[in-house]
């Protein structure tokens, strides 16, 4: 599916720049089942790890918290918007806590190995959950979009979300 409307496809770029930094960290976590040093690059990956994460989780869901999931509660959509919001609460705080752990290890230079364990297994959880949760939008949220807005919300929708991301 490729969306039809502009801000359709700004969130969907934004979840296939999701969808490739989670692949980059299943990589990351399949290949290194003990604690990796840090190194120079993959401190520099986790600190854009982290500011991605945080971008999803806090622009992205809150925007179309605010300004998305609206316009489908006045038609009447209240089933993906309950979906989708309780997706959010559940995925937020575990990527805000990946983030941490993340920035956490690379002032400090290093994982200790429990918490390299612990970055292991919520790692794995969000990539779960945050995959699963991209396909739901992808298939109900920019579908309902294209369905439910008009040229002119579409351009909003499209300005304030390209405003968000500067």
């Amino acid at each position: 599916m490729f969306p039809t409307t502009r801000i359709g496809s700004l969130l969907h770029r934004d979840h296939m720049a999701t969808v490739e930094a989670l692949e980059a960290l299943e990589r990351l976590l399949s290949k290194n089942r003990k604690t990796p040093p840090l190194d120079a690059a993959l401190k520099d990956w986790l600190i854009w790890l982290a500011g991605l994460l945080r971008a999803e989780v806090e622009t992205h869901f809150g925007f179309e918290e605010d300004r998305v999931f609206p316009l489908f509660l006045a038609q009447g959509q209240t089933g993906i918007v309950e979906i989708l919001s309780q997706e959010h609460e559940t995925i937020l705080p575990m990527a805000r806590h990946l983030a941490a752990m993340a920035e956490a290890a690379v002032a400090a230079g290093r994982f200790a190995d429990a918490d390299w364990a612990t970055f292991r297994m919520k790692g794995g959880e969000l990539i779960e959950r945050e995959l699963f949760h991209i396909q739901k939008e992808e298939m109900g949220l920019l579908a309902g979009i294209a369905a439910l807005i008009d040229p002119a919300t579409d351009a909003a929708l499209a300005d304030a979300f390209a405003a968000l991301e500067r």
